[in-house]
């Protein structure tokens, strides 16, 4: 079997990087390697390098490569004694200009969680004090071309992301394979009904609602995932999560991933004759009254339909974990 190396997002190379200028700052030694605290309680040891341009770590996405992978991140600090410490973006890191993201227009696209890292393993480092921290990528404009950052309204550079500090790469056979036997578990356990759902937006509420239903994470995979559902005997399920990823099924495309579908906001908007031009399915959510049970009752009849089943309960919610749309 193929074992996969893991990697580490842009938000964890960003946090090596500061660290390791802070402690430059502090001590005027260079670390080899910092180590840093991740989200999910894991930690890491990130090599550290030096050249004219300053401190920088560089982002490893393991064998899950992207756009970034190779990439040198930068980060230039200044403490002070103000005990705040504030993180922007620099030259190559992109700016937020359109409504619909996690940051407000305006700001550098670095998102909550990797802010939250840094300021954290940052605090360790300053005993008090307070920094101002720049976060930047020289190659990031050019990178960035190669992304969907220009589509979704961020200009100018990459975004510094990441949920868990963690790429963990897969293969599609893998993926695919563990779907199914998630699903076959269910199956001989005895469930009657599952959740299929393709993110943590699903997954978290959909638990935190429906206790002793298995909800089970289909990624982009959906086609395989109903199919496969259906073969083995569910003639019920549900299926949650965010309509971004949901209403690609009824655009026509069972998979969702942004490489094969396109996305789903202007059809989303158009279905609701909404006139206004979305950036994201997120910022039409926001809308005071907007409710997408028509369009749940349609995904239904669709997977009812395309693959046989008795009955399919859709429920979708936005970011906030809100019902934006449902049909049981």
């Amino acid at each position: 079997m193929l074992i996969l190396r893991s990697g580490y997002t842009t938000g964890s190379t960003a946090c090596a990087a500061a660290c390791a200028s802070c402690i430059y700052t502090l001590k005027n030694i260079l670390p080899s390697q910092v180590n840093i605290s991740l989200p999910g309680g894991l930690t890491a040891d990130i090599p550290i390098h030096m050249d004219d341009n300053g401190i920088y770590a560089v982002k490893d996405g393991g064998d899950d490569i992207d756009a970034t992978h190779g990439m040198k991140i930068y980060a230039e600090i200044t403490i002070n004694d103000s005990g705040e410490i504030t993180v922007r973006g620099g030259e190559g890191i992109g700016t937020v200009t359109r409504k619909g993201l996690q940051i407000p227009v305006g700001h550098s696209a670095i998102n909550p969680v990797p802010l939250k890292m840094i300021k954290e393993n940052l605090k360790n480092l300053l005993n008090g004090h307070g920094a101002d921290v720049i976060i930047s990528a020289p190659e990031g404009k050019e990178i960035a071309r190669q992304t969907f950052n220009e589509k979704v309204g961020i200009t100018g550079g990459i975004s510094i992301i990441g949920t868990t500090g963690i790429v963990t790469p897969m293969s599609v056979e893998a993926i695919i394979e563990t779907i199914k036997c998630e699903i076959n578990v269910a199956s001989a356990e005895g469930y009657k009904k599952i959740c299929l759902t393709p993110g943590k937006i699903g997954e978290n509420n959909f638990s935190s609602e429906y206790k002793g239903i298995p909800v089970i994470m289909m990624s982009n995979f959906t086609g395989e995932a109903f199919a496969y559902a259906r073969e083995k005997g569910f003639s019920e399920i549900f299926t949650a999560g965010h309509p971004s990823k949901l209403c690609k099924i009824l655009m026509g495309y069972y998979n969702t991933h942004s490489k094969n579908s396109p996305q789903s906001a202007g059809y989303i908007a158009g279905r609701l004759g909404l006139d206004a031009s979305f950036n994201t399915v997120e910022e039409i959510l926001e809308q005071d009254g907007t409710d997408l049970s028509f369009l749940a009752s349609e995904l239904a009849e669709r997977l009812e339909k395309d693959f046989g089943f008795a009955h399919v309960s859709v429920i979708f919610y936005d970011m906030k974990g809100r019902k934006k749309g449902e049909r049981f």
